[in-house]
């Protein structure tokens, strides 16, 4: 008996009703039936058995071949196995007179199907999202390499599927433009696993999808077209991973591609893509390891042209600027990102949650660190603190993160240590695998490999490492204390400051914050973190609860923060719209003129004459008495530096301000008085020539020096430079040479002392006559320049303008001319103009 079917038993019912010219059978008919079946074939088929085969009756078994015998013989064939013979023979021919056409027709209806599923899930609405050049790139790649298989690998949310679905649409769109013949089967891994569970071998897997019964119907189309394809074949499987089924299984379906692959590698018309993460390929590398040596693999794993091809990258400058253009309708210059700006909103799933934070309204170029703390946070509200299995997630990277050490520049958890906990939570684990906030990776060790878990970055790493330190309620000290106790790198301890600093916010707790000049492992970060909290305040203070929003304001009056920020902050232009947010919060009336004029100043030096007039103005509206407690009035020196620089006006009033200085000093301790003084009473100082009052000043600057923790490296390395400053003021260069020495190296990565120690070389230099200074001055000038200190540039050329070659002398001179023309300062001008016209 031929193999049971019942698509071909309903094709005999039907040509049983068909005999005996029944349209629409009833239970009645079955009697008529059954006399004409024994009058036809002299075979008894029972009233009742009829009643079963045609649905009239419950069944459990499938017809007999008695049964099944006596319909054929009705309906005019020999037997059952005569009429199953014939079926399978109409069903060849009609396989093997499928054109190329109509494959690419069902190739086509499924790869616009899964485009069209692709759209509904992106998180960016898809007319706005970008093509990705990365994809040509790899497919012209692949072509030149004369591989059948190509990997697209990347990492998880780098945007692969959107990717590729925007390549499929695009190809298919210029095929039926050019009339093209080419075949374009789009489809996901999904399917192909699916297929596994019914037993389908890859070759009868295709075969199914491009409508053919069998995998040998497949080979006969295939083979008819070996040396006459009318187009080229693509085959592109979307995001195969291991994270939904056994490793048993995968093994399996990946092995069983691998014969496919080896298969198909005739044909040269024919190309599989398959698209899947790296952290996948490296795990089952040793499966894939065809793809090192064997030509018909083209993947990362291939050489140079593979690693630089078959690899899906973050957004490069173009594609985000394009894409940034597309959801605001914007069309202004593209503004280059910061290096600190250039790790986050690149993944694209990063930035479609930054998308989701802030709308049309997004604007890279003033992402901050902050920023990009809410978008890790969106991104770990979505993947681990929302869905099924949320509890157990929760626990897991509990866990998890007691275990967290650091190889080198990477956090991660050996798997084997872990063991015990993944058993515990194994479909939690699983869920946090397939989302990408773990992935398993090789420690990239030869002799002793172990598998290792790391999480989609350092800095989701630190956030669990953070929040188990938050959720232990330590006392800030004590919590402190063990942050900088352990045996971690010092960018590991700010990620976790930074995270706990965002905790104690939401909860309108400011004793960490307020204790932030004891941190001792901050160094150079110093001035990044002030910034991030004080865009932690001005944000959470707007987005949080009404109460709590309150208890911000109220505790960060007369708070320790704000004195600290302001008295630390010099002129770091970068992180001045930072440091200006705190102008929204209730401050002291001290707090408030000391910012207005801390950025009055940093205007000043910029010459930006709008927002230089606009703090003035605000100052000039408090009352006279709330300046008496300073040591001098910035309201007045400042207004007075802006008219001489503006037009060389000298006002009595600074000069008895200047007179009245040392009685000030004399009065009280002000070793701890602000940068901000400072530098004010030394452009004083530079402008009226008072050396008395900078011998007065640079023994505050001395006494402060001398009270300065040494832990504190770059307030001892500032205060040092600026006390050097006043020692040059007062011709005690033997003094100052040996103070300026001593710097430690990451002072100099700091804009405000980079530039005070050139000047004070300069200086120096033109004492000693060593002609190095030059070069110094140059830098200098090139700093300025990109910081757009337009008066600190003019200075610096005025500074060198004697003393460098008669080509590079005008050069100078034709930039100052410019300058003094185009920003309406007139400093120095006195001498020079005679000189130089």
């Amino acid at each position: 008996m031929k193999t049971y079917l019942q698509a071909y038993f309903d094709k005999l019912k039907s040509l049983v009703l068909g005999k005996s010219q029944i349209s629409q059978i009833v239970p009645a008919d079955c009697y008529r039936l059954s006399l004409e079946i024994k009058s036809t074939t002299n075979k008894s088929v029972s009233e009742t058995t009829l009643k079963r085969v045609f649905g009239f009756a419950s069944s459990i078994h499938q017809p007999s071949i008695y049964t099944l015998n006596a319909l054929a013989e009705y309906c005019g064939f020999e037997s059952w196995d005569y009429f199953y013979t014939q079926m399978e023979q109409g069903k060849l021919q009609t396989s093997e007179q499928r054109s190329w056409g109509e494959i690419s027709l069902n190739a086509t209806k499924i790869s616009l199907f899964n485009i069209q599923s692709n759209k509904h899930k992106c998180g960016i609405p898809y007319h706005l999202t970008v093509k990705r050049e990365c994809v040509d790139v790899f497919m012209n790649h692949l072509h030149l390499s004369g591989a059948t298989t190509g990997i697209l690998s990347g990492g998880t949310g780098h945007g692969k599927t959107i990717a590729v679905s925007h390549w499929v649409e695009e190809q298919i769109c210029q095929n039926h433009a050019a009339s093209a013949n080419d075949v374009y089967l789009f489809t996901n891994s999904l399917s192909l696993l699916q297929g596994t569970v019914f037993g389908y071998h890859s070759n009868r897997w295709l075969a199914h999808l491009l409508g053919f019964d069998s995998s040998d119907l497949l080979d006969t189309f295939i083979e008819h077209h070996r040396d006459t394809a009318p187009g080229n074949f693509y085959l592109i499987i979307d995001e195969l991973h291991s994270d939904l089924i056994a490793d048993r299984q995968f093994y399996s379906v990946i092995n069983q591609f691998i014969e496919m692959v080896c298969h198909f590698a005739q044909y040269k018309w024919f190309r599989i893509v398959l698209v899947l993460r790296t952290a996948t390929l490296l795990k089952y590398e040793n499966i894939i390891k065809d793809t090192i040596v064997n030509p018909q693999w083209f993947s990362v794993l291939s050489g140079t042209s593979g690693h630089e091809s078959a690899n899906v990258p973050p957004f490069s400058d173009t594609e985000l600027h394009q894409l940034v253009r597309n959801i605001n309708g914007k069309t202004k210059p593209f503004h280059l990102l910061k290096p600190n700006q250039k790790r986050l909103i690149r993944i694209p799933l990063l930035f479609q949650y930054y998308y989701e934070l802030n709308g049309e309204k997004l604007n890279p170029s003033q992402l901050t660190t902050f920023d990009e703390y809410l978008v890790i946070t969106q991104y770990l509200k979505k993947k681990v603190f929302n869905g099924v299995n949320t509890l157990a997630k929760q626990a897991l990277t509990e866990e998890l993160s007691l275990l967290i050490e650091q190889n080198r520049n990477q956090l991660q958890v050996s798997k084997k240590q872990a063991y015990a906990i993944i058993k515990q939570y194994k479909t939690a684990y699983n869920d946090l695998l397939y989302s990408g906030v773990l992935v398993e990776t090789s420690d990239g060790l030869e002799v002793r490999q172990q598998m290792v878990i790391r999480f989609q970055s350092n800095t989701v790493a630190a956030y669990f490492m953070a929040l188990r330190l938050f959720n232990n309620a330590y006392e800030t000290d004590e919590l402190i204390l063990k942050l900088d106790q352990t045996e971690i790198s010092n960018q590991t301890k700010i990620e976790q400051l930074r995270w706990l600093l965002l905790f104690y916010t939401e909860s309108g707790d400011m004793r960490l914050i307020n204790q932030i000049e004891s941190i001792s492992f901050l160094k150079e970060d110093r001035f990044e973190v002030l910034a991030f909290i004080c865009d932690a305040l001005d944000k959470l203070s707007k987005s949080t609860c009404t109460a709590t929003k309150q208890e911000i304001r109220l505790k960060l009056h007369n708070s320790r923060f704000v004195d600290y920020i302001l008295n630390y902050s010099c002129f770091q232009t970068e992180y001045e719209s930072n440091i200006a947010k705190l102008l929204s919060f209730d401050l002291s009336e001290t707090q408030e003129i000391i910012l207005r004029s801390k950025l009055a100043f940093i205007a000043l030096l910029k010459w930006e004459e709008e927002d230089l007039l606009h703090q003035l103005d605000a100052l000039s509206a408090k009352q006279p008495e709330t300046f008496a407690s300073l040591l001098i009035n910035p309201l007045r020196v400042l207004s007075y530096l802006y008219q001489y620089f503006k037009e060389g006006i000298i006002d009595d009033d600074v000069t008895r301000e200047l007179n009245a200085l040392p009685h000030k000093l004399s009065l009280s301790d002000y070793t701890s008085g602000s940068q901000l003084f400072d530098l004010l009473i030394y452009m004083l100082v530079k402008v009226s020539g008072n050396v008395q009052i900078a011998q007065g000043y640079s023994e505050v600057l001395r006494r402060r020096l001398e009270a300065i923790n040494p832990t504190q490296a770059f307030e001892a390395d500032y205060t040092s430079l600026v006390y050097g400053l006043y020692l040059l003021e007062c011709n005690k260069l033997e003094v100052a040479a040996p103070l300026i020495t001593k710097e430690n190296t990451a002072s100099l990565n700091n804009l405000s002392y980079r530039l005070l120690h050139a000047l004070f070389h300069i200086q120096s230099g033109k004492l000693t006559h060593i002609e190095d200074y030059r070069i110094i001055g140059q830098r200098a000038i090139s700093i300025c320049e990109t910081y757009g200190f337009k008066l600190l540039e003019a200075y610096y050329r005025i500074l060198i303008l004697e003393e460098v070659p008669k080509d590079e002398q005008i050069h100078h001179i034709n930039s100052l001319k410019f300058q003094f023309a185009a920003f309406g300062y007139t400093m120095g001008l006195g001498a020079l103009s005679k000189k130089y016209g």
